[in-house]
């Protein structure tokens, strides 16, 4: 998936339907009655376009609203960027409950105060903080909740070197601290802070391995794969994910877990467009799937499913240019969502509007675009989901006069 506003940008749309024209940057600038040096600095990039010129051009070309609706696009987007993310995260956050349920989990601070015995009873409360963060992240996005695992993960760590415990309770310690970690890291990289999403996952992976928690081990190499396949690197997403299928073959055979490392290769190959190679990783998850009998020891893998297989083989469809398999799939895996997964599914309407432009349904891409909208209007800040529908709203914005582009794009912007 693209990230920002891609090749669909205002400057781009404008040069286009000037070029169409057969006009010059000169004539433009003189039926629009807009300076032409700044003009120029527009449709390279150089400037944001403003009100007045995106009104100015949009009745020179007769461009029937098309630039008037992409200079909006542009400037939600920019925007965004511009706002310092913890603020725009912080401000989102503290208006929705979920809040109040973070604020209830404790964190570092508290830590001081417990300087002392240490007993199974503190790993538990850690426990419940991490999978209540957890089930937020599904529910809500990223948001600032990294911030509340990352201090949880560092009550854990303060608990390991000021308390008194016996070796059962330390290492009951260090298993909740890695996972509190490996919570903070997918939280941060749904937030968009991918350093501290990578830091958080290293960190993780070292105590696993300090540990032999195979658990944790699996997990932190899938999300480095993850990380990788978002950040552009099939590669060594595929070395994370061969990694972690190496240590799955030492768990159980009838976990859920040693499907992740499968679908993580799948998407890397179609990436890097080995279709072969994906659809067999594919098929290998899928029959791993239908092995396990849920005994895995931490709900993490709780989101490996018939339906994220689905999304998983539609992303890879995607990618490859197998747009009409890419749709059925994604229709199917939404159908499969639970309200329990609103940043996934909103995600996923995102991704089958994406693939009804590539298919040219683009009446059924903004129906998925507003569908995605009806998800991620509630409580969901998901800096993933934000980013890939701003992106999709700049490849629907040309089409604005068509109604349910027109009608999406107005709840779009006035929702941003």
């Amino acid at each position: 998936m693209g990230s920002g506003m891609g090749d669909e940008s205002f400057g781009s749309i404008l040069r286009r339907m000037r070029l169409e024209r057969e006009w010059s940057l000169r004539q433009l600038s003189m039926a629009a009655h807009i300076d032409f040096t700044y003009l120029s600095k527009v449709e390279n990039g150089l400037r944001e376009p403003t009100d007045t010129l995106a009104n100015s051009v949009d009745i020179a070309l007769a461009a029937d609203g098309v630039l008037i609706a992409m200079a909006q696009v542009q400037r939600v987007a920019s925007g965004q960027r511009a706002v310092p993310l913890d603020t725009v995260r912080r401000r989102a956050f503290i208006a929705s409950g979920a809040a109040t349920a973070v604020a209830s989990l404790g964190g570092a601070k508290d830590a001081t105060k417990r300087v002392g015995r240490v007993g199974v009873s503190d790993v538990h409360r850690l426990e419940r903080a991490v999978d209540r963060l957890r089930t937020l992240g599904h529910q809500h996005g990223g948001a600032n909740l990294w911030e509340a695992a990352t201090g949880v993960a560092s009550e854990g760590f303060y608990l390991l070197e000021q308390g008194q415990y016996t070796e059962e309770v330390e290492q009951l310690l260090l298993g909740v601290t890695s996972r509190a970690q490996m919570c903070a890291g997918w939280l941060a990289f749904d937030t968009g802070r991918q350093d501290a999403a990578r830091s958080s996952y290293n960190e993780a992976l070292s105590l696993a391995r300090q540990t032999a928690n195979a658990s944790v081990e699996i997990h932190a190499l899938a999300n480095l794969a993850h990380q990788s396949l978002f950040l552009g690197m099939p590669r060594q997403a595929l070395r994370y994910a061969e990694a972690a299928r190496r240590v799955a073959l030492t768990f159980s055979p009838n976990s859920k877990m040693s499907v992740v490392p499968f679908i993580r290769e799948a998407t890397a190959y179609a990436l890097e467009g080995n279709r072969s190679a994906s659809a067999k990783a594919i098929t290998a998850a899928r029959t791993k799937l239908d092995a396990a009998k849920g005994d895995d020891e931490d709900s993490w893998v709780n989101f490996v499913s018939p339906g994220e297989l689905n999304n998983i083989e539609a992303a890879t469809k995607m990618r490859l240019g197998d747009n009409r398999q890419a749709e059925a799939l994604w229709v199917r895996a939404i159908g499969q969502h639970s309200t329990g997964y609103l940043r996934n599914r909103a995600i996923s309407w995102i991704r089958l509007g994406v693939t009804r432009l590539d298919l040219n349904e683009v009446e059924g891409a903004a129906l998925a675009a507003d569908e995605a909208l009806n998800d991620l209007s509630g409580e969901v800040e998901s800096y993933v989901a934000t980013t890939e529908l701003n992106g999709l709203a700049a490849r629907l914005a040309p089409h604005a006069p068509i109604p349910e582009v027109g009608a999406f794009m107005t709840r779009y912007l006035t929702q941003a």
